[in-house]
């Protein structure tokens, strides 16, 4: 995230300087609108190595909309897309890993992509 901070906060540099009004609002608009996009990822209660994740927009009232297709990565070597935003993984072995949703956000003809990460304890 902290990335993601640095390199929109130079882009909104290079744009201003250029006269780029536009895009510099839609960066901001979707930056924004990122705050609201997060990972739930709940443990099976008959499996614990089996995770369902969700991937949560909780502003209903922005002006980008969430691509349904998910670019998943559950930090155990495995990655899969999803044509929604749920999507059940089965860990091999116990330990920490961290789960990444890509995403992408669309309005109008712009879009910005992204990601975001949940830690997650395999028991």
């Amino acid at each position: 995230m902290k990335n993601l901070l640095i390199a929109t906060a130079i882009s909104l540099l290079f744009l201003s300087q250029t006269g780029c009004k536009k895009a510099i609002e839609d960066a901001i608009s979707c930056t924004t609108e990122s705050f609201f996009l997060y990972i739930e990822g709940d443990v099976d209660a008959s499996n614990l190595k089996l995770f369902h994740f969700t991937f949560v927009n909780s502003d209903t009232s922005g002006d980008y909309t969430l691509d349904n297709q998910i670019k998943w990565d559950f930090g155990d070597g495995v990655t899969e897309t999803s044509q929604g935003l749920t999507i059940d993984h089965t860990y091999a072995s116990t330990g920490s890993y961290t789960a990444k949703a890509n995403y992408t956000l669309h309005k109008g003809s712009s879009s910005c992509s992204s990601y975001k990460e949940k830690a997650i304890n395999v028991n």
